[in-house]
């Protein structure tokens, strides 16, 4: 990447991507480390579901949250909030389940202290993306939009590469130790934003009154029912996936376990970061085309991964999920952007961010309760249906060329 007319800064665009990263580092260790612990420290698959679902939830009302205030405030000090936030976080799950481990603590009382401490985690984590999607926004033209959007998803997926990879080459010092590092690469990613990115304006306009953006303005709508579908669907696959293993291959031993987890997730997620740093930064795909690519792509993915006779062809299915992601970032949110005014820009990715958030709360809990009460395959069958509704849904939705004032015809 190099400084482009109107894809903004170059050092603006790594330091948002960068911290990005370090977040989606974070929550990919969440199902390559926690998941394949939470049968070692007394927990059932269900109760772990609905505990992740609960410590969700203010991830619902966080993304909102902050992305208000980084139209009033600024992106900056919102999006190194976030980043502080997630490397506390991240510290701070670490020590709880090391208390597990070491049997100082088991059962439903670490459950009810780790979900106590996800929640706070989502809380403040959830300023990142927001506030980086917005920043982002504001460096860009309309021409460049899907190609800066698409930094931000190659920056989760790059982060998606490395949590796994983290986790693969530290677990032979301990299960945790990917955990600690992630945490103290986090602390110094806060530093790095802190001193070198460029501050932005507010963007508030003291001159004339503006509509307030709501959850429910008809030009975000369609965005968020999309992104809801998306992660209800891509959360639950990704929690059931420890479980799939040891159950479908017979896959036991702990650090097999978290080694082969990881070889899926690495398999997606190097589809992203190939997707969007490397393709989309070479050609303009508008943002639409991008949308109604993403739906039939997840479908080819769950079958794949359903019908895999082996690990192997397994992780194909996860590398074409890779590719689905990576056209539903630039897709969905490069789409979005194009509909509201600059002002609106922060808030807009605030409520994106909470359709993913709210897809994300319901994952875990629906992903379980399929996986365990319907049988192993049922999440990769009733998801498939899901987006193949989705698919169909993005053929109506007309993505405009540049933002229209509310009540625009």
């Amino acid at each position: 990447m190099t400084d482009t007319p109107g894809a903004g800064p170059l050092k603006a665009r790594l330091l948002l991507g960068f911290g990005v990263m370090l977040f989606a580092i974070g929550q990919s260790l969440t199902f390559v480390i926690i998941a394949p612990l939470v049968r070692r420290v007394g927990w059932d698959p269900q109760s772990f579901g609905i505990a992740l679902t609960l410590a969700n939830l203010p991830l619902v009302f966080g993304a909102p949250f902050w992305g208000k205030r980084s139209d009033t405030i600024g992106r900056k000090p919102v999006f190194i909030t976030g980043v502080i936030g997630a490397a506390i976080g991240t510290l701070t799950v670490a020590l709880i389940m090391q208390l597990g481990l070491s049997g100082l603590m088991t059962g439903m009382s670490l459950l009810v202290l780790f979900a106590c401490a996800r929640a706070c985690y989502g809380l403040v984590a959830s300023a990142i993306y927001p506030a980086s999607t917005a920043y982002m926004v504001d460096i860009t033209d309309v021409q460049h939009r899907g190609q800066g959007m698409a930094v931000i998803g190659g920056a989760n997926g790059l982060g998606s590469v490395l949590g796994p990879a983290l986790a693969a080459a530290l677990a032979y010092f301990g299960e945790l130790v990917p955990m600690y590092s992630a945490a103290a690469i986090g602390f110094f990613g806060a530093a790095v934003s802190y001193f070198l990115l460029p501050g932005t304006t507010s963007h508030i306009n003291r001159t004339k009154p503006k509509v307030a953006l709501k959850v429910s303005d008809p030009r975000l709508r369609p965005f968020i029912i999309i992104w809801f579908c998306f992660f209800i669907t891509f959360m639950g696959l990704q929690l059931i996936l420890s479980f799939y293993l040891q159950d479908e291959f017979g896959i036991h031993d702990a650090k097999q376990l978290v080694r082969t987890a990881s070889i899926m997730l690495v398999s997606m997620a190097a589809m992203i970061v190939v997707a969007q740093i490397g393709v989309f930064q070479f050609f303009k795909i508008r943002p639409h085309i991008l949308l109604r690519v993403l739906g039939p792509l997840f479908v080819i993915a769950l079958l794949i991964i359903m019908l895999a006779p082996n690990t192997m062809v397994m992780a194909l299915g996860f590398a074409v999920l890779g590719m689905s992601f990576a056209c539903a970032n630039p897709g969905v949110n490069g789409s979005a952007s194009l509909r509201v005014q600059p002002w609106e820009q922060g808030a807009a990715a605030g409520f994106l961010g909470a359709g993913t958030t709210l897809g994300a709360i319901l994952g875990p809990l629906v992903g379980t309760q399929i996986y365990t009460q319907l049988g192993h395959k049922a999440p990769m069958i009733i998801g498939a249906v899901v987006m193949g509704l989705v698919s169909l849904y993005t053929l109506t939705i007309k993505a405009p060329e540049r933002p229209k004032p509310p009540g625009a015809a």
